[in-house]
């Protein structure tokens, strides 16, 4: 179950969170003070976890040289002009692959995917201008930029977040 906000206020405003919780949980009686704050996730393997972060830290030092490249050459001004494909195999491709939609904001760019490479001597990372629109918001280059014609200068990412649910995000 997830605890409303008033549950962190309860140490500091005793009586009003209180009061606020049985408004929101409707239980009369009920205090706020006999739950838990948090439940605590599970522990992940730190080895694992070394392992993991190290191959997309290793491939994001190589995406970073290849940005350079494209920048000196006049072909994007700043990392977010451009658009990432990573060709990976094995652990790398994992590791990669398990950042799903937030891989982009792992090597800052404004698109990155990750295709499965048949093997390592065939892993190779394909950088590029992006060709669609730059927001003026968040200035990430997105093909739904103006897509909302009740904000036709924004991206779809910056409707979601002003006026909407906001956009998912699970790791970056």
């Amino acid at each position: 179950m997830r605890f409303p906000r008033n549950l962190m206020m309860s140490p500091v405003l005793s009586f009003t969170a209180d009061e606020a919780w049985e408004h929101f949980i409707r239980v009369p009686g009920e205090s706020i003070f006999v739950h838990d704050a948090y439940a605590l996730p599970q522990m992940l393997d730190a080895a694992e976890l070394t392992q993991r972060w190290g191959a997309v830290r290793e491939v994001r030092g190589q995406v970073q040289k290849e940005l350079e490249e494209l920048r000196v050459r006049g072909a994007i001004g700043s990392a977010l002009a451009a658009e990432v494909e990573v060709y990976a195999a094995d652990e790398r491709y994992r590791a990669l692959a398990s950042l799903g939609e937030d891989l982009r904001f792992v090597f800052i760019t404004s698109a990155a995917r990750v295709s499965q490479a048949p093997d390592a001597d065939q892993e190779r990372i394909v950088v590029s201008a992006s060709p669609h629109q730059k927001c003026p918001r968040c200035w990430h280059y997105r093909a739904d930029v103006g897509a909302d014609a009740a904000h036709p200068e924004l991206c779809g990412r910056c409707v979601a977040n002003l006026f909407g649910a906001g956009e998912p995000r699970t790791h970056a």
